[in-house]
């Protein structure tokens, strides 16, 4: 019994169940499936940023000007870098073949880096352009010398280094808003300019790109760009920061390459695309500074010119080279110091006194109210000879007309002895 017993067997554990083994194969199977499908995508993302690179290098070569990166100035230690902006215009009036730099603007960094600046020159400015007798206007040196006479010509009206360069036709530049799918702002008073076009007012509008180029172009309309070339100068400095906020906001990598399409055909530039996203954020920077070149329109020689004041401009230039900023003061235009004679020639009794009112309100000085001696049918503004911007200041701050007429006549403003003399009709709308 002894040894039967000893025979038997011995019992071991109970085997693992073969799915066991099945599970741990198919979970380093799959583990190997992700290392290698991993390795996979990884190589395929390194081999789309190859491509995107190249890519985008492609389009950078495109918007290369070998003549004008000739004329640049290098960048020197304890100077400021300075980019020259022009928004061009290639013969969109029927008829003309000539191209115009319309839109004007030199950013500028100081040395320390701390400080940035949007310096716009009006493109009526009087200078002195290279090469040429006498003086133009300085949007004439485009049309002389294409952008390598405008930078030299900036550089000798305003003593900067111009280190780089970004040219933007202006039928590209509607290509481009409408590539960012329009640009949202803000337009306290609806434009109607006969010349550039309608922008519609309102809060949060997104721009298309004609409503765009109409904005940053619109002088003509005295209720909405009162001020001009000066008006002018200012909401093209606004449109360019809302695009850049628009810009910097795009998630879609579709729409970005749609957009840097639309760039690289219809801008020229030395800069990359990473300088120019660069000189972009600075434009949105708190440390920014929008100045304008300081001076007022005059007519010379039967000419209109906006004048620089030179030893204001130096100024300004000379402060932020320095660092210690400061903003000129800008003359034209400022209420206080329009003398401003209202008269009634509407046939509504009390009219030109309740005129004269809001005048006074809005920070006019010295308003004189009266009567004229003869009815008007339509409201007429009339100012002294070189007054038509002191003008179009007072005719936008008359919202009962709709469209007033301006008239230069010294004989009335001499009468009343004011800068401007506004004539109310029967048109004006109380």
């Amino acid at each position: 019994m002894r040894e039967r017993r000893e025979k038997q067997p011995h019992r071991s554990a109970p085997e693992e169940p073969e799915p066991t083994i099945y599970r741990s194969r198919y979970w380093r199977r799959r583990l190997a499936w992700l290392k290698w499908g991993g390795l996979l995508a990884l190589v395929a993302l390194l081999g789309l940023g190859v491509w995107g690179w190249v890519w985008l290098k492609g389009k950078e070569r495109g918007m290369k000007a070998p003549a004008v990166a000739a004329v640049l100035d290098a960048k020197k230690g304890g100077q400021p870098e300075t980019t020259l902006i022009m928004g061009v215009d290639r013969g969109s009036v029927p008829g003309e073949d000539v191209t115009r730099a319309d839109i004007i603007m030199l950013v500028t960094v100081s040395p320390d880096g701390r400080r940035s600046a949007v310096i716009s020159i009006p493109r009526d400015t009087r200078v002195t352009i290279p090469g040429r007798r006498g003086y133009d206007k300085i949007n004439a040196a485009h049309a002389f010398g294409g952008p390598e006479l405008m930078v030299e010509t900036v550089r000798e009206f305003t003593g900067l280094p111009v280190n780089h360069f970004v040219e933007i036709d202006f039928t590209g530049f509607k290509e481009i808003v409408n590539a960012l799918g329009g640009v949202k702002m803000d337009i306290e008073r609806a434009i109607h300019d006969k010349y550039a076009g309608d922008v519609p007012a309102g809060q949060g509008v997104v721009l298309n790109g004609d409503q765009a180029l109409a904005l940053v172009r619109a002088r003509h309309d005295v209720k909405a760009v009162p001020e001009g070339d000066l008006d002018r100068v200012k909401n093209q400095r606004k449109f360019f920061q809302a695009m850049l906020s628009t810009v910097s906001r795009q998630r879609n990598p579709f729409k970005a390459m749609k957009v840097v399409d639309a760039v690289s055909g219809n801008v020229k530039t030395d800069l990359s695309f990473w300088k120019m996203f660069s000189l972009g954020r600075r434009l949105k920077g708190a440390n920014l500074e929008m100045l304008t070149a300081p001076g007022t329109p005059r007519v010379v020689g039967g000419v209109w010119y906006y004048i620089a004041d030179r030893e204001a401009l130096e100024q300004m230039l000379t402060e932020f080279r320095s660092g210690t900023g400061g903003r000129p003061k800008e003359g034209a235009g400022e209420r206080a110091s329009i003398k401003v004679a209202v008269l009634n020639g509407s046939g509504t009794q009390g009219l030109a006194r309740s005129v004269g009112d809001r005048l006074s309100g809005l920070g006019y000085a010295r308003v004189a109210v009266g009567n004229a001696a003869e009815k008007y049918q339509r409201t007429t503004v009339y100012y002294a000879g070189e007054e038509s911007a002191a003008a179009g200041v007072v005719a936008g701050d008359l919202p009962g007309a709709e469209h007033p007429v301006l008239e230069s006549s010294d004989p009335i403003t001499s009468a009343y002895k004011a800068r401007v003399v506004v004539v109310l009709g029967a048109d004006y709308r109380h």
